[in-house]
């Protein structure tokens, strides 16, 4: 048994965790965790980077779970949920059920009812609250992981609403607030009325300073010479952290182009500080991607091959998966990526060099990177049981740079959090949830509930009166809310939108266009309206893109729900979702050559990534969902039509390929390849001998097998399961607390 104390009001099977994960000690912050934490104290843990913060959320969780409660455990990016559902579905020896929900807003999802934890992002658990789930009632411990993000302007409105709402709803449940180390930690804990446990201590020291050429400076003013390698300053940083054999290097760079160059860069120069046994094992790791002809694959093949690798949204799950088990496991000696790495999964390095600190906004083409988000990237450095310190550093182009990042990163404090409920997109949407779900009846309750929030405690409400009316003003103008008796209530318009968590303005969209009366409903028509609304982020015109885009919209002016702007800065806007809709024609088929596009051809188009295409294919389907079901509402018999596009868009497919997609294991690209060896219907291919199948590209004998298994047998085939050929949909992360 583990020799650490644990306080009375500690479930003594904790220690027996602590024990499975072979934990003998705990870090400072983890034991100043315990006494709040046993006490039923609501605790705010605003510590670093792999310091051991999960450990206080696991063990918080434990304690409730052992006494017979239910904890809620909320993330903010789907690839962190699959991180935390792994780990804690290591609890299942003491008779723990985990549960993972992501995704799917217009469910109740009323299975999580028999588990003991549920893994959820802030998305997921806001629709569970609209629909009043109600297991929710009876959660014992709710843990909100990186509460910092309450400063983001996307996830921050929807965390600081559940959070608001679940201490309203359920004020005996404890809260566990996981937070990097940020400037006003004690405000946060003040507004959830909470016990602040903060510490700088960190398990690996880390040492941060500014790399020039020649030379790091640290935060002391010390200086370590660095050998000119290369002459560039950034590749003898990387080769001074490998040299050894033993470290590895994790490059922060904004853009993906860069990303990607940087790390084939470095595959010509890193095998040289490789044994031979490396190098075969990276070749073969290497073949592991496949045969694509996609550029970005035959980059990262060629990187991997080198000892690097890259990483970012672009990458499909299981193509970000390889590369991470393989840096994970120190093949990968030197890993550039995109910002959004620091603040998921862990992959932690000895060397952190962050190449790019200011990034293009629209007001500042070259804004400074905040503090908050670079210490985030430098507390990557470090890794637990392999290091005795980290190094993270950031890179200085010229001399004259080096005071001005010693001033403002590395002898800085990270910047305040501060609430962004005040935008009008996020009122929209929380206001109408709020009266939708009868969580606030009437004006007064829906103020209370206001300065219930983080934005209150930070702010006079009165600076967002303004906002808030003409919100209302919009949702009563728009139909959503009706004023009856003196109170506010939602129509059966605000219930469905509430509920299908989409943004009252995209349903105003749906409605005009559903409306308009087109001369004809064709795949584009559909995909245009869904484009042109707010819940999708448009693919942006390039100037010489502007002619070929005009003109396809012209040639399908008749297919047109939404109307051609005059103005012209709405006339891009308008350009912008045709062009998005373009995108999604080419997935499934509907352009000049009558076929599916390939992913190397997606690429080529419009420089996306299989990543890329399925963040945008799940986004439409999400919106297709909500065209249908509002189709519905307004008695408009379009749903037959909707589900048949929302099907090809999830497959990325033509039509005549639904029926063979319906197969386990198919998936668009066998389903093609089939087709056109004359397997155009179920029948044909029932008829067919396993052999004859067999000799169709990419099928095979077992896949031909378990094809004419499902036809024989009488079984209905799936279309729901994962084809062989399609994207996967989790990634790997270790389960390492120290």
């Amino acid at each position: 048994m583990s020799g650490i104390h644990l306080p009375d009001g500690i479930h003594p099977d904790v220690a027996k965790a602590y024990d499975k994960w072979g934990i003998k000690d705990l870090y400072p912050p983890q034991r100043d965790a315990l006494e709040p934490i046993s006490r039923g104290k609501n605790v705010v843990a605003a510590v670093p980077t792999a310091a051991g913060k999960s450990l206080i959320a696991y063990t918080a969780v434990l304690n409730h779970v052992l006494k017979g409660g239910k904890a809620l455990y909320i993330v903010p990016l789907r690839a962190l949920a699959s991180e935390k559902f792994r780990e804690l579905s290591e609890l299942s020896s003491f008779g723990i059920r985990t549960a993972l929900s992501y995704g799917d807003y217009d469910d109740e999802d009323r299975r999580l009812e028999s588990f003991d934890v549920v893994v959820a992002t802030s998305e997921k658990a806001d629709s569970l609250l609209r629909h009043r789930s109600r297991w929710l009632m009876n959660i014992k411990v709710i843990v909100s992981d990186e509460v910092h993000l309450l400063n983001d302007p996307g996830r921050g409105p929807t965390l600081e609403v559940i959070l608001t709402r679940f201490r309203q709803l359920n004020p005996k449940a404890q809260l566990v607030c996981l937070s990097a180390t940020i400037g006003n930690a004690d405000e946060i804990a003040g507004w959830l009325d909470a016990e602040l446990v903060r510490s700088d201590f960190r398990p690996v020291d880390l040492r941060e300073g500014v790399l020039e050429e020649g030379s790091v400076t640290f935060e002391d003013m010390s200086v370590s010479e660095i050998e000119s390698r290369t002459g560039d300053p950034l590749k003898d940083g990387i080769l001074d952290g490998i040299s050894d054999g033993r470290g590895q290097v994790l490059v922060f760079t904004n853009t993906r182009r860069s990303c990607e160059s940087q790390a084939v860069e470095m595959a010509k120069i890193v095998p040289s500080y490789l044994e031979g046994k490396d190098l075969s094992e990276l070749s073969r790791l290497s073949a592991k991607l496949g045969s694509s002809d996609a550029r970005m694959i035959k980059k990262l093949k060629k990187a991997i091959s080198g000892g690097c690798g890259f990483h970012h949204a672009g990458l499909s799950n299981d193509q970000r998966g390889i590369v991470e088990r393989a840096f994970r496991e120190r093949r990968i000696k030197v890993l550039f990526a995109t910002p959004t790495l620091a603040a998921g999964i862990n992959l932690p390095a000895r060397r952190v060099i962050v190449r790019d600190w200011t990034r293009f906004e629209a007001l500042n083409p070259r804004s400074p990177i905040p503090v908050l988000e670079i210490k985030q990237m430098l507390g990557r450095a470090g890794r637990p049981g392999f290091d005795r310190y980290g190094q993270g550093l950031i890179l200085a182009r010229r001399p004259e740079e080096l005071d001005v990042l010693m001033e403002r990163y590395i002898w800085g404090k990270p910047e305040d959090v501060l609430s962004k409920l005040g935008s009008r997109p996020a009122l929209r949407m929380h206001i109408l949830s709020s009266f939708a779900t009868n969580y606030v009846r009437d004006l007064e309750e829906m103020w209370d509930f206001i300065r219930s929030t983080f934005y209150a405690f930070q702010n006079d409400t009165w600076k967002i009166e303004g906002e808030v009316e003409d919100v209302l003003d919009f949702l009563k103008e728009e139909g959503f809310l009706i004023e009856k008796d003196g109170a506010l209530a939602a129509t059966d318009l605000g219930k469905r939108v509430a509920r299908l968590y989409i943004d009252p303005l995209s349903a105003v969209v749906i409605r005009r266009a559903l409306d308009s009366g087109a001369e004809r409903v064709t795949p584009f028509s559909l995909l245009h309206v869904i484009c042109h609304t707010p819940d999708m982020r448009p693919l942006y015109i390039r100037g010489k893109e502007r002619d070929r885009v005009s003109g396809f919209m012209y040639e399908h002016e008749d297919e047109l729900m939404l109307e051609i702007p005059e103005d012209p800065v709405e006339l891009d806007w308008y350009l912008n979702s045709v062009k998005t809709a373009m995108f999604f024609l080419e997935w499934i088929g509907e352009n000049e050559h009558g076929i599916e596009a390939s992913e190397e051809r997606m690429e080529t188009l419009f420089n996306m990534g299989p990543g890329d295409v399925r963040s945008k294919v799940e986004t439409a389907v999400w919106m297709l969902h909500a065209m249908r079901e509002l189709s519905r509402l307004f008695g408009k018999k379009m749903a037959k039509d909707i589900d048949l596009l929302s099907l090809r868009v999830d497959r990325g497919i033509r039509s005549e390929l639904v029926p063979l997609i319906s197969l386990k294991g198919i998936g668009r690209v066998r389903a093609r390849r089939l087709f056109e060896a004359g397997f155009t219907d179920l029948d044909k291919l029932r008829r067919a001998s396993v052999n004859r199948i067999a000799t169709v590209e990419g099928i095979g004998r077992q896949t031909a097998l378990t094809i004419q298994n499902q036809l024989s047998d009488g079984s209905e085939p799936l279309a729901e399961d994962e084809a062989e050929d399609d994207q996967g949909t989790h990634q790997s992360i270790l389960f390492d607390f120290q």
